[in-house]
């Protein structure tokens, strides 16, 4: 049965724990502000975020707990709670149609109406969907689905057009499973990392094929994936150990690491800053980049066995939900972002010289 509950805003000042062997944790750009706790989800962690900027709400997904919860976005109190999901994991938020598609493991995708967050319908896929990725240019949800979860060697990747709610294409994966995606516009493709393979997937969304597969060495257990379109350079991490890997996204050519929290389930580029955001069991990663292909680690911080999180620009703050731990209850943790001078002023000389005639 559906379980909505509302929930008068709850928002805790506090500190997060210390963790073993920090860097720069007091000093760094990243400095904890508050936390909102969830003393309701006993059972499980959380998955991945979405963002409604305009109506000032940020939604997560309580994987085992099988629940979305609601948050104000400017300040982290906890709006709502709805049910009915059976494993939830990666949403998309389409503003235009106050609706969010969120793959989920046992039912496809899943639409809720938000900010009812009543579910409007359900889109059948194979068992198994869990990462995805939205392109808000052209409408499409791309949810990996299948593989271990559909007892198959294979999987899919499902072309979710969400205004006709119907799945337009589905893309065959020779793996297992797929992590996490990223979209490259200007050339029209879809990297895939594929962690049971070490891998990534290559493939062209206009042609809808799977184009190549990349073995890149080193690659283990590679779970987050983020890309600058501006230097066509992918970042992934891996797990056991944790490492960052950046590669070029024309050739496949591995171009540097450094190692990184491990466990790691959420990533962020921050272009205005140079920086990347890494989140994990272990902590949050914080790397600024040193040139193009070269990133050092300049702050690593307790995140409460936290693994996902998400970075809103406009408000520069970060947001990373953890599980119950043995000293407190699951909870949604805010973090003020510092700006780099630097960076910016960097990036706003390389946009005013592109104005020039």
């Amino acid at each position: 049965m559906k379980k909505i509950f509302l929930l008068m805003g709850t928002v805790l000042i506090g500190c997060g724990s210390a963790m073993a062997a920090p860097l720069n944790a007091d000093s760094g750009p990243v400095q904890f502000l508050r936390s909102t706790p969830l003393p309701e989800i006993t059972d499980g962690g959380f998955d991945h975020f979405a963002v409604d900027k305009k109506d000032d709400r940020l939604l997560i997904m309580a994987e085992k707990h099988a629940t979305v919860e609601m948050f104000r976005l400017s300040d982290g109190a906890h709006l709502a709670s709805a049910g009915g999901f059976g494993l939830p994991h990666t949403p998309a938020y389409v503003a235009d149609q106050h609706q969010m598609f969120v793959s989920d493991d046992k039912m496809g995708c899943v639409v809720v109406d938000v900010p009812s967050l009543k579910i409007a319908r359900i889109i059948p896929l194979r068992q198994g969907a869990d990462e995805a990725v939205f392109d808000k240019k052209s409408g499409l949800f791309y949810i990996g689905n299948g593989g271990k979860k559909d007892q198959s060697d294979n999987s899919s990747i499902s072309v979710i057009d969400v205004k006709t709610y119907k799945e337009v294409a589905r893309i065959e994966i020779p793996s297992s499973n797929i992590e996490m995606m990223a979209i490259d516009h200007a050339r029209g493709l879809l990297f895939a990392n594929l962690r049971d393979k070490n891998q990534i997937a290559v493939i062209d969304l206009n042609a809808r094929a799977l184009k190549t597969i990349w073995t890149v060495p080193g690659l283990n257990l590679i779970t987050p994936m983020a890309y600058d379109a501006k230097t066509q350079r992918l970042f992934v991490i891996g797990r056991k150990p944790g490492k960052l890997s950046v590669i070029d996204a024309g050739t496949g050519a591995l171009l540097s690491t450094a190692p990184s929290v491990d466990t790691a389930d959420g990533i962020t580029w921050d272009a205005k800053n140079a920086r990347l955001y890494v989140s994990g069991s272990e902590g949050l990663s914080v790397f600024h980049r040193d040139d193009a292909d070269h990133f050092t680690e300049i702050q690593r911080i307790d995140t409460r066995t936290g693994k996902v999180s998400v970075y809103v620009d406009k408000l520069k703050q970060l947001y990373i939900a953890h599980a119950k731990t043995a000293t407190g209850p699951a909870a949604l943790d805010i973090y003020t972002v510092a700006p780099d001078p630097v960076a910016q002023a960097a990036a706003k000389a390389a946009a005013d010289a592109k104005k020039k005639p």
